[in-house]
């Protein structure tokens, strides 16, 4: 083997292989395919460039352009089956001294409370008649039409058996609409509505009785009675005819029991099926539901007997149509109420002004990218009005930053007030003066005029305020005793995250008070100051934090086009990086590989 031919034979195999990995490893497709690596690496690195630069603006501005209440979108569902539970949260002003107000006293109240009730929104139920939706999208326009169902569900209190003392609004309102009658005219109504119903200006109710419903058979004088049911208990019916038949008063009660029996199984068929549709969670179809069993007018006869409630045609009721643009067109416009109840104005207030023009946003459906420095108005449909919101200050929900709109102290103001920090004189067209409403001060709006039907042409005798009169004028406080305004508890707020325009507390707080007005045609009206706004409840809507889901959403939402172009240009880069390291590599070691072989011949 160290013979002549072993050398050979090693020089030989020497250059073989050295022949070898030149032609493999330094072979032109060897060298096309790194180069090919190291034109691909730049690609990279510039689209890891391009990524971590320019996709948060574009992330950014798919995101929101998903936010518009498209048809079949993530968005749309959200907004109709919201990530956050509303409750109503509701007190009552229970009147202490009832019969020294009667004589001129000054009343004092007693705040009574909380009741608090989940409330579910149904603003896609189908006509169990029709089978059509109750929301619809203009397929010409930019605007959806939903009418709303609320179904309350109490979670917290004890109404049933809390009884207050409150104004009767039944009665005050029957003695609003004869107030400017003149002589027999008058004194007939008047005596009519005395002997029917409760027939004093205060009442002691459940608070359960207050909102849904309790028995005063005055609202259903006008109604038809069915023949089975007798005339109220101390009313004569002058138009019977004794010789019409032979019926005793046994049989009088044998067929109003017979009658009550009936409507009693059909009132528990409802009731049961009512509380049915409130124990159910969220996740339920409740658009499917057959409701029309379940809705009730404000009045009703019930097992022959009027029942009467303040909210008692707002529960589960289908309500007036609402139309808002989508956002699709203008995300700008998101929200904006375009329509009420089929109608560009609401026709409550003066006529062409701005206060009966409808607009404002719907409630929390709000467009993003809000700003400090913008105003907003919201429409409340329970306040009769649009109400407008500055920005206040910076608040923190779930880690999350949210800027807070509240009304100014003016929001309420009136056009007259003689402090310049209270006077609105945008407000003037709520005044309805020429019409016989009275206008109120600073802090208090008379909602008589939206409360107008061809039964009450002078509405009901109704105010509205912020809790406790909160930023009303001081005379108001000062009518009444028991009365605390306090910033924390009754101001109305909206606390929006900005850039997603998502609302992460919503608290609505309305006061509703009777406007008990001197009639010295009345006895029992005659000692009262000319005008009292007592108040006899106050509530507040919506809910205080976000759900734990929909702040992780939000987060999510926020992050998205931050982190992951930085995540996509990281990786893009790394990868661009190594794919240039390792051609650059290739290249050098072949480099130094020739150089080698040139100094060191391997013959």
């Amino acid at each position: 083997m160290s013979g002549p031919h072993g050398r050979g034979d090693v020089k030989s195999f020497n250059r073989n292989n050295a022949v070898i990995e030149r032609e493999g490893c330094q072979s032109p497709h060897t060298r096309n395919c790194f180069l090919a690596t190291s034109v691909m690496g730049c690609l990279v690195i510039v689209l890891g460039l391009l990524v971590l630069t320019m996709a948060p603006s574009f992330l950014s501005s798919m995101i929101l352009k998903s936010l518009a209440l498209s048809p079949g979108s993530d968005r749309l569902a959200s907004w109709l089956l919201p990530p956050v539970e509303a409750h109503l949260t509701a007190y009552a002003f229970n009147l202490t001294n009832p019969d020294e107000v009667l004589k001129g006293g000054k009343p004092v109240v007693q705040e009574v409370g909380p009741f608090v009730y989940r409330a579910v929104t149904v603003k896609d139920s189908v006509d169990s008649e029709t089978g059509k939706s109750q929301m619809n999208y203009d397929s010409l326009g930019s605007t959806i039409t939903y009418r709303p169902r609320k179904i309350y569900h109490l979670v917290s209190g004890d109404p049933d058996s809390t009884f207050i003392t409150v104004p009767n609004i039944p009665l005050l309102t029957g003695f609003s609409g004869i107030r400017d009658s003149m002589g027999m005219t008058k004194g007939i109504a008047k005596n009519v509505m005395l002997n029917n119903g409760r027939g004093t200006p205060f009442v002691n109710v459940s608070f359960t009785g207050l909102l849904w419903g309790y028995n005063d058979e005055l609202p259903c004088f006008k109604h038809t009675r069915p023949e089975e049911c007798p005339p109220p208990d101390g009313e004569i019916d002058i138009f019977s005819e004794d010789d019409d038949d032979d019926w005793g008063d046994e049989d009088w009660k044998r067929r109003k029991r017979s009658t009550e029996n009936e409507a009693l199984g059909s009132r528990r068929s409802s009731d049961e099926d009512l509380s049915r549709i409130k124990r159910s969670s969220l996740d339920q179809d409740l658009k499917r539901l057959n409701y029309s069993m379940l809705e009730k007018p404000k009045a009703e006869l019930v097992n022959c007997r009027c029942e009467w409630g303040l909210f008692r045609d707002k529960n589960v009721t289908i309500r007036k149509p609402v139309t808002i643009n989508h956002g699709m067109k203008d995300l700008s416009m998101k929200g904006w109420v375009e329509q009420f109840d089929s109608s560009t104005t609401l026709g409550w207030w003066e006529d062409g002004s701005t206060c009966d023009q409808v607009g404002g946003q719907d409630g929390a459906t709000l467009p993003p990218l809000v700003s400090q420095y913008q105003e907003m108005e919201m429409f409340i449909s329970l306040m009769c009005r649009k109400i407008n919101l500055k920005f206040e200050k910076i608040t923190t929900h779930s880690q999350l930053s949210t800027y807070r709109f509240i009304p100014p102290v003016n929001a309420l103001g009136s056009h007259t007030d003689p402090d310049p920090t209270k006077v609105n004189l945008a407000n003037s067209c709520y005044c309805r003066q020429s019409k016989g409403f009275s206008c109120l001060k600073s802090g208090v709006l008379n909602l008589e005029p939206c409360k107008v039907t061809p039964d009450l042409p002078r509405g009901a005798p109704i105010a509205l305020s912020f809790p406790h009169f909160y930023q009303a004028d001081p005379s108001f406080r000062e009518a009444v005793e028991g009365l605390r305004p306090n910033k924390t508890l009754h101001q109305f707020y909206v606390d929006i995250e900005p850039t997603l325009g998502f609302p992460l507390a919503i608290r609505p707080r309305f006061q509703l008070n009777a406007i008990i007005r001197k009639d010295p045609d009345i006895a029992v009206m005659s000692n009262f100051p000319d005008e009292l706004v007592l108040p006899f409840l106050w509530a507040q809507d919506g809910f205080s934090e976000p759900s734990s889901d929909m702040a992780s959403a939000i987060r999510f939402g926020l992050a998205a086009p931050h982190r992951l172009p930085l995540l996509g240009g990281v990786v893009l880069l790394v990868l661009g990086v190594t794919m240039l390291l390792v051609s650059a590599g290739w290249w050098a070691y072949w480099a130094r590989r020739r150089t080698i072989e040139e100094e060191i011949p391997l013959n």
